[in-house]
Parts: structure tokens; C-alpha cells; sequence
């Protein structure tokens, strides 16, 4: 299996993951870049069926936003991934995803903060790109970088969200991780006060050194969950941490 052939597999199947777990159908879209190659692969645009896509599916773009190989359509907000890719070294795969939960802190006037271990990897912080638009110019794709600075993570203000991250294992994992943290602020809300995980804590629990390990292993989990999964609708979706 060539390098090319290796990224299209692992991306048709992240989406499928996302998909099974109900934070990828209608809208949004994960892309993979190819430094070497100066190739970004992506899902294709609205529409698709993301729980059935596989390798040949890809639409290969390169950093300005030029389709040069698939016959789907991309995604009309391509330049977020054009704009990471291009501007982040450690951004070779980028997730933007309506996530049910995670959402709600692009809506809520609200920082997000970790309240669970896992959640540390977001210890400091997921800003917020604070304009209620597509992003579908690579003006905004370029504030978009600005606003996301060095984080992994940021929150599109009435929109959703995006995880960038070295590979698509570990923006899996990160957004798996996005989305149930907001989860379970909203369900301990309900309890009472919220009791974060401080940057002291997060970086004695050493989740940022252990990531790529973790991230691995949840991927080779979901991948075999996926492997089995019906294609229905949230009939596969499974808690990270139930």
C-alpha cells in the first residue's frame, strides 16, 4: 500500500467514525495533508454520505485551493483546511464538525475548561473565532488561523468547531474528547458548580505525553467498532468514556 493509498484508507474511515458517532452526517468535513506531496485530501462536500465513504471517495486539493484529482465536489469551506494545512507544521489533519455538545460552547457566552483528566489536553484552552459566518474565503480561513493561534481546538461562533492535530488519530481522539468534556459540563451543571481541571493538575496527569499512545489506541478501538457497524444512524455510536 503506497503512502497516498495508506492516508485515503485512514481518512475515509475517520469520517466513518465520525459518522457512527453522530458528529459528522449532512455537514462537515475532515481533511489530511501530504507535505511532500503539497496534496490536501478531503471529504466531499454536503451531501455525502459519510458513514459509506471510502479511499476513492477523497477529493485531493492543493493549498490554494485547487481541486486536481476526485470528481466530488469539496466542501464549500475548504479554506479552513487550506489555511491550517498551509500555516501549521503539526497541522496535518483537520476535523470541522458540528458536534452536538462541543457546539453549545460556541453558542453559550462560556469558556470552555476541562473538567474531567482526559480533558487536560485542552488545559489551555479553546478560543473562539468570534464572527457567525462560513468560513469560505481564504481571508477568513486566515483569521481563522489567528484566532485558533497554536491550540488544537477552536470553537466557530455559532457554528462549530474545529480540531487540528499531527495525524487523523489524534484529532479523533481530540474531538472525542471535545465533545464528551461539554457533555458532562452540561450534565454537572445541573448538579451544581462546575469543578475544573487546573493547568497544574493537567500537567501533572501528563495527558499531552501519553497523547499519541491514547490516541491510538482509541482509534484501533472505534475502528473495530466501525468495521461492525450497520450503517444506521447512531445505531453504533459509542461512549469514549461510559
Amino acid at each position: 500500500m503506497t503512502a497516498e493509498s495508506d492516508l485515503r484508507e485512514k481518512l475515509a474511515a475517520c469520517a466513518r467514525i465520525y459518522a457512527m458517532q453522530g458528529m459528522l452526517g449532512l455537514f462537515g468535513h475532515v481533511s489530511a495533508y501530504d507535505p511532500e506531496a503539497g496534496k490536501i485530501f478531503i471529504t466531499p462536500g454536503m451531501g455525502s454520505d459519510k458513514a459509506k465513504l471510502r479511499a476513492t471517495d477523497m477529493v485531493v486539493m492543493d493549498l490554494d485551493g485547487k481541486v486536481v484529482e476526485g470528481d466530488g465536489r469539496p466542501p464549500v469551506e475548504w479554506p479552513i483546511h487550506t489555511a491550517l494545512h498551509a500555516a501549521r507544521k503539526d497541522a496535518l489533519a483537520v476535523a470541522h464538525l458540528h458536534s452536538p455538545y462541543a457546539t453549545l460552547f460556541a453558542i453559550a457566552k462560556r469558556k470552555f475548561r476541562p473538567v474531567t483528566l482526559q480533558g487536560a489536553i485542552f488545559s489551555s484552552g479553546v478560543p473562539l473565532y468570534n464572527e457567525a459566518h462560513l468560513i469560505t474565503t481564504p481571508e477568513r480561513g486566515k483569521r481563522l488561523v489567528e484566532a485558533i493561534g497554536n491550540q488544537r481546538a477552536s470553537l466557530l461562533r455559532a457554528h462549530g468547531i474545529v480540531v487540528a492535530g499531527k495525524n487523523l488519530a489524534e484529532v479523533l481522539y481530540a474531538s472525542l474528547i471535545l465533545e464528551d468534556d461539554s457533555k458532562k459540563s452540561l450534565q454537572a451543571a445541573t448538579l451544581g458548580k462546575l469543578s475544573f481541571v487546573s493547568p497544574e493538575e493537567s500537567q501533572a496527569f501528563g495527558a499531552e505525553i501519553a497523547l499519541a499512545r491514547r490516541a491510538q489506541r482509541a482509534w484501533d478501538y472505534f475502528s473495530h467498532l466501525e468495521a461492525r457497524w450497520d450503517r444506521q444512524p447512531a445505531t453504533g455510536k459509542m461512549e469514549l468514556f461510559p
